[in-house]
């Protein structure tokens, strides 16, 4: 089975961005871990790789859109462990070519269904399938029970080193993961990077009855293709300042909203803040985050 290091450095943040806030913020480098299966992606797959090599099955399937982290991390797992990779993709009017994580995928030898958006919602049935075709099928995201086990695996300690834990959401796999590892005395803050994370609130809700959790969809995008001007400044300077790319996606996103919310004092000055890189950088690789300079 594929390893790789996962005890991942912990850096501080030295920003002016930060600065006036007298803040201990640092930053969980997961991105660290492989270059396309990195951060929350390895620790979502972990597990479910395991469970795979187990199960007999003759493959992994997954689902995911244009631009999904989650499908590039498991073609690129897939391809290194020798296991046949497919990947249910929304939108039949794409192709390995309409982009390059698509293509990356391609190469990676992922064989890409192209669905229409009506089927794809449909993913029960469609994992049925794929489950009846000798497949071992991963939910989108890796939004499963054994994907939270291995984000739980993320923050070290249980967290009792910091005030504050900041992670951004997409399916809430990793938030989950990190809350269930965590002592009552840290606050575990998820930012949503996409709106309607409403209901996933909710289900969090269900199964976190503590206090000691927020999921912030105030920050939230328009949606995966769309990219807002002020992350994207901030996201550039921070980098400019640290030496650490974000994605405009979730990680630039995640350390705006840190920022936001110490000027609102809802984080209080003087906290010690640990922010999660989930890595996921491949969304630097599109066409609308190149033609913003």
């Amino acid at each position: 089975m594929m390893r790789f290091e996962e005890q991942t450095p912990i850096h501080q943040i030295q920003s002016t961005l930060f600065r006036k806030f007298d803040v201990d913020l640092s930053l969980k480098r997961d991105d660290l871990i492989h270059p396309f299966i990195s951060g929350n992606k390895w620790r979502k797959l972990k597990y479910n790789l395991s469970a795979f090599e187990e199960s007999g099955c003759r493959g992994i399937a997954t689902f995911g859109g244009a631009f999904s982290n989650h499908l590039i991390a498991t073609a690129c797992l897939c391809a290194g462990a020798g296991i046949k990779s497919v990947a249910i993709v929304r939108g039949d009017e794409l192709s390995p070519k309409s982009n390059f994580v698509l293509r990356l995928c391609h190469e990676f030898g992922m064989e890409l269904r192209f669905v229409t958006r009506a089927e794809y919602r449909d993913k029960s049935s469609l994992a049925g399938k794929l489950a009846d075709d000798g497949y071992f099928v991963i939910p989108e995201g890796g939004d499963n029970d054994l994907g939270v086990r291995g984000c739980a695996e993320i923050v070290p300690n249980h967290g009792v080193d910091f005030d504050h834990i900041v992670v951004s959401i997409g399916t809430g796999t990793t938030f989950k993961g990190i809350l269930s590892s965590v002592g009552e005395s840290t606050h575990v803050h998820g930012v949503a990077a996409i709106r309607g994370a409403e209901t996933m609130t909710e289900s969090i809700r269900k199964g976190f009855d503590s206090s000691n959790w927020t999921v912030h969809n105030q920050f939230a995008g328009k949606g995966f293709g769309s990219l807002d001007e002020d992350i994207l400044q901030f996201g550039r300077k921070l980098c400019a300042e640290t030496g650490i790319l974000f994605d405009p996606i979730y990680t630039a996103r995640m350390m705006w909203a840190i920022h936001q919310l110490l000027t609102a004092g809802t984080i209080d000055s003087g906290s010690k803040i640990l922010a999660i890189h989930t890595g996921g950088m491949t969304g630097l690789l599109s066409e609308s985050w190149k033609n913003t300079i």
